[in-house]
């Protein structure tokens, strides 16, 4: 049942000695060229938390209420202690629209699915927030809309663009996380519930971000933490024009369409 609405998830766990804390918020993103302010907002999407049961039979879960358009993901606080002091540590991120199988325990991407682009390595210790609003070397930004009317039936047209038939899945995502580690360098001298209604999420226009080879590895042992979030649309929202198309086929053509125009007689 419904508990109570914040601002953020936050996240605490604990795998093979490694405490791992961290926020999770989201915001609108903007249809912008430049990464910066596309990835820029100020305030934050309210979070309803359900709870069932006590003891061993207790649950949690989120519902994120959202407007249409690009969607934002923020992570904050990002924390990652162990006994050991020689290392510094990342959270690994990702997001996928279907819950991912993995072959290892060390995989990255998933063995069930096509995801858009890879994983993020995040510093972890350093008190600074990550605005996210695709994978790493993805195509295209995050989308969420509204869903279609239950029952309705898309026509292969649309199927096509990527639409899809409303189901217990539509308006789902699924936040990947997993804990990395690198050697520390050489020490130097120094300072050191409001009115909603079922959406979808995809894909929506070309994007690039600014993103780096990694130079953290997969802490060995750690568990992989899969958080499942269920989207939602304010009934106040405008209606965004953007496509959101569930898989990356229909958002190659889409962004084909939009590259496409008629001469003038």
């Amino acid at each position: 049942m419904l508990t109570r609405t914040d601002t953020n998830i936050a996240i605490n766990y604990e795998t093979a000695k490694h405490a791992v804390n961290f926020d999770i918020s989201f915001g609108e993103g903007k249809d912008e060229e430049d990464e910066k302010k596309r990835k820029n907002f100020t305030k934050n999407y309210d979070v309803e938390v359900f709870e069932s049961g006590e003891g061993d039979d207790y649950a949690k879960g989120y519902r994120v209420v959202t407007n249409e358009g690009p969607l934002v993901i923020k992570l904050g606080n990002i924390s990652i202690k162990n006994e050991s002091s020689k290392y510094e540590y990342a959270i690994g991120f990702a997001v996928d629209n279907e819950e991912p199988v993995y072959f290892h325990d060390y995989s990255t991407i998933p063995i069930n699915i096509k995801r858009d682009g890879t994983l993020w390595t995040i510093p972890a210790n350093n008190c600074t927030s990550y605005n996210f609003d695709q994978n790493p070397d993805a195509k295209y930004q995050w989308m969420v809309k509204k869903a279609l009317s239950e029952g309705y039936k898309p026509t292969e047209e649309e199927l096509k663009l990527g639409m899809e038939e409303s189901s217990q899945n539509t308006g789902l995502i699924y936040l990947t996380f997993m804990v990395y580690r690198k050697l520390k360098p050489e020490p130097t001298r120094g300072i050191t519930r409001c009115g909603s209604s079922a959406a979808r999420f995809g894909y929506g226009n070309e994007v690039e971000s600014a993103s780096v080879k990694s130079t953290f590895e997969y802490v060995s042992g750690t568990e992989r933490y899969v958080l499942p979030i269920r989207l939602r649309v304010s009934d106040e929202s405008d209606i965004s024009d953007i496509n959101c198309s569930r898989n990356l086929e229909g958002a190659s053509l889409n962004a084909l369409r939009r590259k496409t125009m008629t001469v003038p007689f």
